[in-house]
């Protein structure tokens, strides 16, 4: 079920996959937004000075989109011939670890980023085939993209206790973290579910075709190539999380609005959600009032998502 950051994805997609619905969602990727975002933007903006002038000082002249100051970026080599750009910035005792959806890059979050960084530190990257990293063998797994993001952490010296991050296709890449790296807690919003978890609760009231379309997604067609089926085995195969984490998704008018997830689809979206929440002891699902960019219009939930994973693996 991809929940990702592509409003350019192939007309083709559209056309033919109920899963795609959800890439429509996101507007992050192409820099656009409706009036809704565009109001929440300015309203934020408004009520934090501070975070306009972060955001205006990282945005490059002649570009109507917000991005992270390519003068701070770092490209971080790695074994293998990997080159990783990688942007940090922030103090804190917690260093927060962005992963945007499928398809999004290191600056599609920089509203998010200049937040945080007032008492975090924060790394946003390009995975490799995206922005200024470098390219990577097709399709993407588990192994290969959990690699990548921690090998860059260290090599760069950015040093945990981690919090993670995940938007969409990117709530599905920390997971798959969280499975088998140490770290402190994590937050996903908008998610895909796992194999395991769509099939059990979505795929008895989709179509033949839809699930057939779906399955495709789960293979690899999507923007990255990145092979969902995979990440799932990594976190299915996996004890429950034992850290603290929480699961944000939408509203169904917005999910419904926006992707046309509605009704018994958004019901089985809802209980997958649930059970991710439920799979370990200090997991939380928060249902949110806000567009598949939560990130964006549901900037105050999501940073105290993040601070209330802060806290209680401070306290664990």
């Amino acid at each position: 079920m991809p929940l990702s950051h592509n409003k350019g994805y192939s007309r083709r997609s559209k056309l033919s996959s109920f899963a795609a619905r959800f890439e429509m969602a996101a507007f992050a990727k192409s820099g656009h937004c409706g009036p809704h975002q565009a109001s929440y933007v300015l309203r934020t903006m408004v009520r934090y000075p501070l975070l306009l002038a972060a955001v205006l000082a990282t945005t490059p002249a002649g570009h109507g989109k917000p991005a992270l100051a390519s003068a701070r970026d770092r490209f971080v080599s790695l074994s293998g011939g990997r080159v990783i750009a990688l942007h940090c910035a922030g103090r804190g005792k917690f260093t927060v670890l962005l992963e945007p959806g499928d398809g999004g890059r290191r600056t599609h979050m920089a509203l998010l980023f200049a937040a945080l960084s007032d008492r975090y530190r924060v790394c946003a990257y390009d995975r490799r085939n995206v922005g200024g990293s470098s390219a990577a063998p097709l399709p993407r797994q588990a192994a290969d993209l959990t690699k990548d993001a921690f090998d860059t952490l260290s090599a760069a010296k950015e040093r945990g206790p981690y919090i993670l991050f995940g938007t969409s296709m990117g709530g599905m890449l920390v997971r798959s973290y969280a499975a088998s790296q140490a770290v402190a807690g994590f937050v996903t919003s908008n998610q895909p579910g796992t194999t395991r978890e769509w099939v059990r609760f979505a795929y008895p009231v989709m179509s033949r075709s839809q699930r057939a379309a779906d399955a495709a997604w789960m293979s690899g067609d999507n923007n990255e190539h990145i092979d969902v089926t995979d990440l799932s085995k990594a976190i299915e195969k996996a004890k429950p999380p034992r850290v603290p984490y929480v699961v944000m998704i939408s509203t169904e008018r917005f999910q419904c609005r926006e992707a046309e997830i509605c009704g018994p689809v958004y019901s089985a979206f809802v209980e997958a959600s649930r059970a991710m929440a439920q799979a370990g002891k200090k997991g939380q699902l928060r249902v949110l009032d806000g567009d598949h960019d939560l990130y964006v219009t549901n900037l105050e939930d999501v940073l105290a998502a993040i601070d209330d994973v802060a806290f209680s693996a401070q306290t664990r």
